[in-house]
């Protein structure tokens, strides 16, 4: 025989109340990038950040705000936006879309990125039916301009290739070519420097060549976090370097 354990009619109407709460937790999601993301130098980037709007949406019951580490980059609370605690460093340049609050969106926009707004950002969304936060790593990455090169020609028989390159950032990685398949990085001189302000990347890089032999140089320059590649082919004919092509 099994017993039966009988439970009072209020503690069952909690316990549905609790599953009730749980369920409804649960099923408010926000969703940010799972991998970051990566804001051009300069330019607006909009942090995404969406969530679940469900039957109906209030505007009046809705929060959201944006922090980075304990700085706040921009709140919104009894249907406006709420500036007065805002960072001093993200102001005028933060922005809700408004009209697309009631599709979930409570994606930022941040305008004029720098270096300096590299960072944790957490995105966090109050509603009538749920509320969580979540976070997410922005980079700053600057693509690197077109390459200049100089040449010059020593008294000793040798030619020397210089591409310089500025304003980029993460540093980049280069690399120098013979022909297309032998590869002379590793006796190449290059340089990078920092700028103490902008903290952005100049490249200089140079490769010492004999005269005397018709060659085929190839430079590469990489900005991984972009996706960016400069790749630019140097034609030395008779010893000299003639209307080399970038």
């Amino acid at each position: 025989m099994v017993d039966t354990v009988k439970v009072p009619a209020s503690l069952f109407s909690l316990l549905l109340l609790l599953l009730s709460g749980v369920s409804s937790y649960t099923e408010f999601e926000i969703t940010v990038p799972s991998a970051g993301q990566v804001g051009v130098y300069g330019r607006a980037v909009v942090l995404s950040c969406s969530f679940p709007v469900g039957g109906s949406w209030d505007e009046g019951s809705t929060v959201i705000t944006w922090q980075r580490n304990l700085e706040v980059v921009h709140s919104f609370y009894h249907s406006r936006d709420q500036l007065d605690r805002q960072s001093s460093h993200y102001a005028d340049r933060t922005s809700l879309y408004h009209e697309e609050m009631s599709k979930g969106n409570a994606s930022l926009r941040l305008e004029r990125v720098t270096l300096k707004d590299e960072g944790v950002y957490t995105c966090s969304v109050s509603t009538q039916i749920g509320s969580q936060k979540k976070s997410f790593r922005l980079k700053v990455a600057a693509f690197f301009p077109e390459p200049h090169l100089h040449i010059s020609l020593l008294h000793n028989g040798q030619v020397d290739l210089l591409l310089t390159s500025q304003g980029g950032y993460p540093s980049p990685s280069l690399q120098w070519l013979i022909g297309n398949t032998e590869d002379v990085t590793e006796v190449t001189q290059t340089q990078l420097e920092q700028d103490e302000n902008t903290k952005l990347y100049s490249v200089n890089s140079k490769l010492n060549l004999t005269r005397g032999t018709n060659s085929s140089i190839t430079f590469i320059l990489k900005n991984e976090d972009l996706g960016q590649e400069i790749r630019r082919n140097i034609d030395l004919f008779s010893g000299e370097p003639q209307n080399p092509r970038l």
